[in-house]
């Protein structure tokens, strides 16, 4: 973490901001664009401050009470704001950068968006010097990109292998990446353990790029008539 970044504590507190479909990992990047008022507001105080934003998923169901406030994921993460870019009519884009899993426990707000007091989860640690670490990033990375490039319309992969990278941050961005639901990426951020999320990741990986290739060799409709 940052070390101007506040640590994290019981005694914390952040505001949330509840998405249907966005599911933040800790090291990873999320582009926002904040249009809606109350959501502004809440990137004016935050950019004031610490700089920091909860992202919680909306649990099923959000549609019917949108504009108030839903039920959301108890666990989530909390992030900081960089890049903030003001907009015409007071709108902002800006990149939230994951920091720390929490979980969440609203309490009472007096301002037009959500607060919560924050219980930070740890990790447990991974030894890197383990080759068998390093074999497992590395195959998740050539997955993630080979999926990539079989879902692009690039012949090379979009993602650099990189075996100096994490392999926690490896395995989250793989995670933040995976074509899935957002409730299956939420699943897998509440594994304490990064080499079961690692693990699993590497399983829906293989499952969908099975799909994909399955699919591909099929051919569209379109490419069976014209052979």
């Amino acid at each position: 973490m940052d070390p101007q970044t506040p640590r994290l504590t019981d005694s914390t507190v952040v505001p949330v901001f509840p998405l249907p479909n966005v599911v933040l990992f800790p090291g990873t990047v999320v582009p926002l664009h904040i249009f809606e008022p109350r959501y502004r507001s809440m990137v004016r105080d935050s950019s004031r401050g610490d700089g920091l934003i909860g992202m919680a998923l909306l649990q099923p169901g959000y549609e019917e009470d949108y504009e108030g406030s839903p039920a959301i994921h108890e666990i989530g993460t909390v992030g900081r704001i960089e890049q903030l870019e003001p907009l015409t009519d007071g709108r902002f884009t800006l990149n939230l950068i994951g920091l720390q899993r929490v979980e969440y426990h609203e309490i009472p707000s007096d301002r037009p968006y959500r607060l919560a007091r924050v219980t930070p989860l740890p990790e447990q640690a991974v030894d890197e010097s383990d080759p068998r670490i390093l074999h497992a990033k590395l195959d998740l990375l050539a997955g993630q990109a080979l999926l990539q490039r079989e879902l692009s319309d690039q012949g090379e992969p979009p993602l650099i292998l990189h075996e100096h990278v994490s392999y926690t941050l490896a395995v989250n961005g793989a995670c933040a990446n995976l074509p899935v639901s957002a409730e299956i990426r939420l699943e897998l951020l509440m594994l304490d353990d990064p080499r079961e999320r690692q693990i699993r990741a590497s399983a829906l990986l293989s499952e969908v790029l099975e799909k994909v290739l399955s699919l591909k060799a099929k051919g569209t409709p379109q490419d069976r008539q014209s052979n």
